[in-house]
């Protein structure tokens, strides 16, 4: 698990360089694997935060937010499954980095959401939703592509292609919405005034 499984050679080779040039960079394997779940974090939030701190409507916003999470997912859907990985490790090492990620990172666009949602629902724009209901978001959004290698196997067929994605995407936004939307988005007037 974490980066035991992975030998240095192959990380140098599937990245195309130099394992002395990975040395001189990260140290060891363990600091690059840091780095490379700090990196994960760090433009997570970068991409969501944008969508939330953007000019609009609370269901705007957070309609945004649902996009541009998903599609962070569905570009390299190794990254749910590394940090789902890492939520799994044992070792003291792995909770104080996760703490720190989750600090830095995941708990102020957690904190935006649910600001978001209570805005949203004091504009009339959403229903009442517990605080925690940003986990399930988060859950709707991840969960199909930690899973989609099982999925395949249920269904016979690869759930990432280009065209799955796509359906899911649609799946996953039309979901949340009508959870959350006390009107549907495309009968929003606010959302239609600004298309124009």
């Amino acid at each position: 698990m974490g980066s035991a499984g992975a030998r240095i050679q192959s990380i140098a080779a599937a990245a195309g360089v130099n394992i002395a040039l990975l040395y001189y960079y990260f140290e060891t394997k363990e600091k690059l694997y840091a780095a490379v779940l700090e990196e994960v974090f760090a433009e997570w939030a970068q991409r969501v935060e944008a969508a939330l701190d953007a000019n609009g409507s609370p269901s705007q916003k957070l309609a945004a937010y649902i996009e541009a999470y998903f599609d962070f997912v569905a570009e390299a859907p190794y990254r749910p499954r590394l940090v789902q990985q890492e939520m799994t490790q044992v070792g003291h090492g792995s909770i104080r980095r996760l703490n720190a990620l989750a600090t830095r990172y995941v708990r102020p666009v957690h904190q935006k959401v649910i600001q978001l949602l209570r805005q949203g629902h004091k504009e009339g724009e959403f229903r009442r939703v517990a605080p925690d209901f940003v986990y399930s978001m988060s859950a709707v959004i991840v969960s199909y592509f930690t899973s989609s290698s099982f999925i395949q196997v249920v269904s016979g067929r690869d759930p990432l292609t280009a065209a799955r994605i796509a359906q899911r995407r649609k799946s996953v936004v039309g979901t949340l919405s009508a959870a959350l939307f006390t009107t549907a988005p495309e009968n929003d007037p606010k959302r239609k005034e600004q298309r124009k």
